[in-house]
């Protein structure tokens, strides 16, 4: 006689996957090359299979061609931002003892100023900066510094070999994953799956709306307002960064601190600063809630309350999937709690 085996229930599966969520916690560090690479390849499955059904190539073909281009923008993206971000570092290397205390100067004066009895002049205030600063670089913070830069790499490389493999192997990968779910459970899950991925999709195309929100505003203030050397490029990568979450937009206030820092008035630097933050503040509360709250039809309260708990629990990738788990758990419950009760009479009808 052949054994049957019983079917999962409810709590047996509640208990895996709060298992599997400590896992992840777990080795949350390690996940963003995978998660990248499943997003790149979630994005590209449809055109992949448009190009697929105009010329009749296979998958792997198209993917591998859609690959090279990839890797063609981010190497002209890459060589255009270093030539432009390593003359500004060295200028400002070079110079930055005399911005500063050009700064300094501005706003205490030539004679300086008297505070509780001593007296403060740009001269005294620059070389404390300065020695500040190199008993900051000890061999400590040269140390982060490196590591972080071998992660970072590390990291890049991982995610640029994965990402074509699932650019191929996308579809078979996520049906391998329904695979997973109990056979009788898998009916609802392909049930959902529909509605999921537009949202998703959605939820891809806020977060591109977002993107060129903030390089057309940064154009408008660091361009057209301040007149920033480079700012087109500077428009773009500040844009683009905002794909990053919490890196992206500390490396972006970090670009703009460095052009500020350049300017030769006090005042024109102050209001670079001001606007900088004033963009900043508009993506993180108004536009950012309100266009992915709108995409994936989350208020944008919960939008915020995902960011700030993901962030908490599981850093880069909290961000980064925070809104779409959200969105995924809402299209879950919403169909869940629309089934009726077993064994419960049906709702009586409004008359």
């Amino acid at each position: 006689m052949i054994a049957r085996r019983q079917r999962a229930g409810g709590w047996p599966i509640a208990a895996v996957l709060v298992v599997v969520a400590i896992l992840l916690y777990m080795i949350r560090l390690a996940l963003l090359p995978f998660v990248l690479g499943v997003i790149v390849g979630f994005v590209s499955d449809p055109l992949i299979r448009r190009v697929q059904a105009r010329t009749g190539w296979r998958r792997g073909a198209v993917a591998a061609v859609l690959y090279l281009m990839l890797l063609a923008l981010i190497a002209g993206a890459g060589y255009g931002l270093g030539r432009v971000a390593l003359g500004d570092a060295s200028q400002l290397v070079a110079n930055g003892p005399k911005m500063i205390h050009r700064l300094l100067e501005e706003v205490l004066g030539k004679q300086g100023i008297e505070l509780f009895g001593q007296k403060l002049t740009a001269d005294m205030l620059s070389g404390e900066i300065m020695n500040g600063a190199r008993n900051m670089l000890g061999f400590g913070i040269v140390a982060q510094v490196g590591t972080l830069v071998v992660e970072v790499v590390v990291g890049a490389f991982l995610t640029l070999v994965l990402i074509p493999y699932f650019m191929v192997s996308g579809p078979s990968l996520a049906r391998g994953a329904v695979w997973l779910i109990p056979p009788e459970r898998r009916a609802s899950v392909e049930h959902l799956l529909p509605r999921i991925v537009p949202v998703l999709r959605r939820y891809l195309i806020g977060v591109v709306a977002v993107v060129c929100y903030t390089a057309v505003a940064a154009w408008i203030g660091y361009g057209a307002i301040f007149h920033l050397p480079h700012a087109i490029l500077l428009s773009i990568v500040v844009g683009l960064l905002e794909m990053i979450p919490a890196i992206g937009p500390l490396a972006s206030g970090l670009l703009v601190a460095i052009a500020a820092l350049q300017e030769h008035e006090l005042t024109t630097t102050i209001l670079l600063v001001a606007y900088a933050i004033a963009l900043r503040l508009s993506i993180d509360n108004l536009v950012g809630p309100l266009v992915l709250g709108q995409a994936v039809k989350v208020h944008p309260v919960v939008v915020i309350f995902c960011f700030v708990a993901g962030a908490i629990l599981f850093g880069v990738i909290g961000l980064l999937l925070a809104v779409p788990v959200a969105a995924c758990i809402r299209i879950i419950l919403t169909e869940y709690y629309a089934e009726p009760v077993a064994g419960g009479a049906a709702p009586a009808r409004q008359g």
